[in-house]
């Protein structure tokens, strides 16, 4: 055949196109834009056979292919590789049609090539994506079916691919919240980044955190990828960090001392729990405040200087009479680091109560200094000091050399020991059994070291009179090194306090401490009762009268009444006077209201609580609350029906506690409802509502639907720090 205007198709054409004999594979003609995709000039090209411009392994299989083509037919040729005169190896698609030229007896084949190089670098790029990617991906239809999952799926849930694919979405994926949320952001945005639960082989679910885009194919069609990674790690280490932060809240709360942290100005940033008990102040009450308002006045003009050196110093320790609860005076020694972290400047420390140790310390300096100058004052008459010493209420002794030898031991001190000719023994040998008790190995690193021990509240058993059950004492004593001219050690002093009388007290206090905790429950216990007279009390004027309104009044108040008696009744009955386990408070609740409405119709009530441990402040406007909407529900919501169901259910999530009441009554009237309802109900409910801070819902659907909510408090104590003025 003869094409027409051949040269101006041929040769102006951008598409890159040859001809080419079949009998011997050699060009015959090109055109510019070939010349010009494959580097060569027309010239060179035009003494090219069609394998000259293939890598050299793919001739073989190329020869093959030609060897079985039907020239006469047009055909696309599908993908080859080729080679540029650079070396540089491209991707075309042929495509092949049988032309004939004038004065030839045979066709030529017309090729026009495609360069599809970017095309497939891309896809495999995308497949070595999809097989190589440690995170695990997977393709879909948006409507849940899966197509292909990578290894790394497989791996993370426990399954070969073709179980994958059988699974579905609704295998492998957790139905839950987290899913309708992800299904519904992705068909409104076509897109989704988050955390969902994917389900594991052997069942256990393992968070994922999830990428997934919706994206049409070449072939038009809506495809879904899913890129995941197990994150199960990173919650466990979440978790752990969490715990770690309760155990490190919980430290900081059990230190015997007071833990702070301030700004670089000085103000109080943290504190423990035990601050709060030294100044009898909540935690809210110190935030922001300068360090230097707890200080008594005596010593605060100490607090800026002591503030300017730790961020000079990085660290020091200092005394401080603070100003605690009460309006009394405590001495504490603190220890203070600079911190730096987030560009910000802290102080951190902690302040131990050491008014006790002065007072000791002073004592122990007292004697030793009296001490000291009752020894120079007799030097010139032994005899006396002597007696002096012999005399002193306070055991004392002085022992010599390294194997320490008794030189002088007051009356005091043998009575201690229980013998009398100790003078020149050694102390191992007189009352041997202080050594397994350490002493011993005490009195050597005094000598050995020079350094004076303090001993403070130390238990002591002497064998006296050598019998078998020891006597125990509780001393504060000192081990004063004595040196000679040459500042070496020949001696050691030794005195001792008798502490038993004020370990005795402290008994005594803690047994008073016991009492007010008797009495602190049976308080509790008489206002149950109290609260009881005052309900009997209201039964009989409800009795008495018959006035319908005012009888359902009194059986109103009374039942609220028996709600704050049922919470005191279980404050009695528990370990803590301040918090009552609110479930069963509940329980008892509905089980009065239970048999107080009880007019034959068929109610049941349906309860789901928790035990919640609620401080006392909370518990008794919840309880009032809960009373009022069951009440309202038994006496309003089934008044033409003959069966009915009240659910409760009460919960604490994320530090709130929640407290859901459903009846499928007829519905409260809407006045009753309304925020600025005038009736007693919901004047208390608002009030209560206002005293917990909390927000309640009403809602008419099929029947009555309420929802409180407030944030759990874990306030000490059982004032009423949570009424508003």
């Amino acid at each position: 055949m003869k094409i027409r205007n051949f040269d101006q198709f041929f040769h102006d054409n951008p598409i890159p196109m040859w001809v080419y004999d079949p009998e011997d594979y050699s060009i015959r003609e090109v055109n510019q834009a070939m010349a010009d995709t494959y580097g060569y000039s027309r010239e060179e090209m035009l003494s090219f056979t069609l394998f000259d411009l293939r890598p050299e392994e793919e001739v073989p299989r190329f020869k093959q292919y030609l060897s079985q083509l039907d020239n006469e037919s047009v055909g696309d040729e599908g993908v080859w590789k080729h080679q540029k005169k650079n070396g540089e190896f491209v991707y075309a698609r042929v495509v092949r049609n049988p032309v004939r030229f004038d004065n030839e007896e045979h066709d030529y084949q017309l090729v026009m090539y495609k360069d599809l190089t970017s095309e497939m670098n891309t896809q495999l790029s995308n497949d070595m994506l999809f097989k190589h990617s440690l995170d695990g991906i997977m393709l879909t239809n948006p409507n849940g079916k899966i197509l292909q999952a990578n290894q790394a799926a497989c791996d993370i849930l426990g399954m070969s691919e073709q179980e994958i694919i059988e699974r579905g979405r609704d295998g492998i994926v957790a139905k839950d919240k987290k899913l309708e949320k992800a299904l519904e952001q992705r068909s409104q945005t076509g897109k989704f980044a988050g955390e969902l639960n994917y389900i594991h082989k052997s069942g256990r679910k393992i968070p994922v955190e999830l990428t997934s885009s919706v994206f049409v194919n070449y072939a038009g069609e809506k495809r879904t990828s899913l890129i995941f990674r197990d994150i199960s790690d990173r919650k466990e280490q979440q978790q752990a960090l969490r715990e770690e932060k309760e155990f490190t809240e919980a430290v900081l709360n059990s230190l015997p001392g007071i833990f702070y942290v301030l700004n670089h100005q000085g103000r109080v940033m943290r504190i423990n729990d035990h601050a709060e008990e030294v100044f009898g102040l909540p935690a809210d009450k110190f935030i922001g405040r300068s360090a230097a308002e707890f200080v008594h006045k005596s010593d605060r003009e100490k607090v800026p200087e002591e503030i300017r050196g730790v961020l000079d110093e990085g660290y020091r320790v200092f005394e401080l009479t603070l100003r605690t609860g009460g309006g009394n005076t405590e001495i504490y020694r603190f220890n203070a680091e600079r911190l730096d972290q987030g560009g910000q400047t802290y102080i951190i420390g902690t302040g131990i109560e050491i008014t006790k140790k002065k007072e000791l310390e002073e004592q122990l300096n007292s004697l030793l200094q009296e001490e000291h100058a009752q020894r120079k004052k007799a030097e010139a008459d032994r005899d006396k000091l002597k007696e002096m010493f012999e005399e002193a209420p306070t055991p004392k002794c002085l022992l010599e050399g390294p194997d320490l030898r008794f030189v002088i031991a007051n009356k005091a001190y043998r009575e201690v020991v229980g013998q009398e000719d100790i003078i020149g023994k050694k102390v191992i040998d007189v009352i041997p059994e202080v050594e397994a008790q350490g002493y011993i190995d005490l009195l050597d690193q005094v000598y050995d070291e020079g350094e004076t021990y303090l001993g403070h509240a130390e238990h002591i058993y002497f064998d006296k009179d050598k019998e078998e059950a020891q006597k125990e004492y509780i001393f504060n004593f000192i081990y004063e090194p004595l040196f000679d001219n040459g500042g070496e050690v020949y001696g050691i002093f030794v005195e001792a306090m008798d502490y038993s009388k004020q370990i005795a007290y402290q008994e005594e206090l803690e047994k008073s401490l016991t009492e007010k905790e008797t009495l602190l429950a049976e308080i509790h216990h008489r206002v149950k009762n109290n609260l009881a007279i005052i309900t009997g009390m209201m039964q009989l004027q409800a009795m008495e009268t018959e006035d319908i309104e005012l009888q359902g009044a009194l059986r109103s108040a009374q039942q609220r009444i028996q709600t704050i008696a049922t919470i005191h009744e279980l404050l009695y009955g528990s370990k803590s006077l301040s918090h009552v386990n609110f479930g069963e408070n509940v329980k008892q609740l509905l089980h009065n209201l239970e048999g107080i409405y009880d007019t034959g119709k068929h109610i049941t009530v349906d309860l789901h609580v928790e035990d919640i441990l609620m401080n006392i402040n909370q518990a008794i406007p919840c309880a009032l609350m809960i009373n009022e909407v069951v009440t309202n529900a038994y006496k309003h919501a089934f008044n033409h029906q003959q069966e009915g169901e009240i659910a409760i259910q009460l919960c604490e999530k994320d530090g709130n506690v929640v407290v859901k009441i459903i009846d499928n009554g007829e519905g409260l009237p809407d006045h009753i409802m309304q925020e600025g309802s005038s009736t007693i109900g919901m004047t208390l409910i608002n009030l209560l509502k206002q005293q917990l801070e909390g927000e309640v819902q009403f809602l008419n659907d099929n029947g009555t639907r309420f929802q409180l909510s407030f944030e759990k408090a874990n306030l000490k104590g059982s004032g009423s720090s949570l009424i508003k003025n």
